[in-house]
């Protein structure tokens, strides 16, 4: 499953769970996806990929069960931070 700019996502970091949105998607030479996020709490990532082998990563099983679903919706509305600049620069 492939997520797009301004999709809500589950992101696992060391155990713990946090909703965020994506803010970029681009491919790495091995030809990986990855993502930039940006959490609740306004930390933004940058480089996370869907491998539950990595410390942080997007869990898939939670995104399609909570967000997905629409049982979770994050309090960030994309387009409403793109309109208002308020989107963070995550690389250059």
């Amino acid at each position: 499953m492939s997520y797009k700019t301004g999709d809500a996502v589950i992101v696992t970091k060391e155990g713990v769970n946090h909703v965020g949105i994506i803010l970029d998607k681009f491919i790495v030479s091995n030809k990986s996806t990855m993502y930039d996020v940006l959490l609740e709490n306004r930390s933004a990532f940058t480089m996370i990929n869907t491998a539950k082998s990595k410390q942080m990563y997007i869990n898939r099983d939670l995104t399609t069960r909570l967000c997905a679903s629409g049982e979770i919706t994050p309090t960030m509305n994309y387009n409403e931070l793109f309109e208002a600049d308020k989107l963070p620069i995550v690389r250059a």
